[in-house]
């Protein structure tokens, strides 16, 4: 009997590899882009978003010209210079370190909603929308910035702080951070399935710009060094918390708070700032 029990017992299946995430690919870019945010700001490469200080003036004409911008300005505050592509290429690394885990979630949809042989093409395509609506908000703070960059570099990241509280508190917050949860029925081939893929990344970047356009303000106000650093870790745990949460809108409530607490703090620390 013991023998025949034996016979008849069943070999323990062969343990499979866990499957990989459709999104692992976008998970280490914003690991990556962290790093490089990390590595660029400990070389001094980077002194954050505000436009570049005036060259100096050139020897000998300071003393005929009185108007000229002295070349020291307080620490952290914004030259009168609109700033150039490098600032541009900075602020897209930034939205990839922040924002694109935010939307792992949307690319994990479209992934597994698309054809095996285009879904890399499907979630490439809408990663580019994606970045391409932050890279133009980016294109447009910067392209202000000789407007709100005028007062001290601690006011201007004050206020940014205090706008983004109260948009945290508006209907129009929580009405965007709801569409940032929907998902989108997509055509599974032909130009229809590229314009769907398209479609939804608009409208999913469209959200996420009017969820958090006001949080990612205050990282064009932000100074250099680890300041910078220090906002983006609390900015990027604050967005990912509204989109993983369980209760989003207890978590924008609490931010609400935090930013609100942060913004008197910036204006009388000058090294908050």
């Amino acid at each position: 009997m013991a023998l025949e029990g034996a016979g008849r017992a069943r070999t323990a299946p062969a343990p499979r590899w866990p499957r990989p995430r459709v999104t692992l690919g976008y998970e280490l870019a914003a690991v990556a882009a962290w790093i490089s945010v990390i590595a660029l700001t400990a070389t001094g490469a980077v002194h954050g978003l505000h436009p570049a200080a005036p060259a100096a003036a050139p020897a000998g004409e300071t003393a005929h010209h009185h108007h000229v911008i002295p070349a020291h300005q307080p620490h952290g505050a914004p030259g009168p210079h609109a700033l150039g592509f490098g600032s541009l290429t900075m602020w897209t690394l930034m939205c990839v370190a922040m924002m694109l885990p935010a939307a792992l979630p949307a690319l994990a949809h479209v992934g597994e909603n698309s054809l095996r042989r285009r879904r890399q093409r499907a979630m490439a395509g809408f990663a580019a929308v994606y970045l391409a609506v932050w890279t133009g908000y980016g294109a447009l703070l910067l392209a202000t910035a000789p407007l709100w960059s005028r007062p001290p570099g601690r006011a201007v990241a004050a206020g940014a702080l205090a706008l983004a509280a109260a948009w945290q508190l508006t209907v129009h917050k929580r009405r965007a951070l709801r569409d940032c949860h929907r998902s989108s029925p997509l055509p599974l081939s032909g130009p229809r399935a590229a314009a769907g893929t398209v479609r939804f990344g608009l409208r999913h970047g469209g959200a996420c710009l009017r969820s958090c356009w006001a949080l990612m303000a205050v990282m064009a106000a932000a100074g250099g060094g680890g300041a910078m650093l220090a906002w983006m870790a609390l900015l990027t745990g604050i967005v990912a918390a509204e989109r993983f949460a369980a209760a989003p809108g207890r978590v924008t409530r609490l931010a609400a708070g935090v930013l609100a607490a942060a913004a008197p703090a910036v204006a009388l620390i000058p090294a908050a700032a």
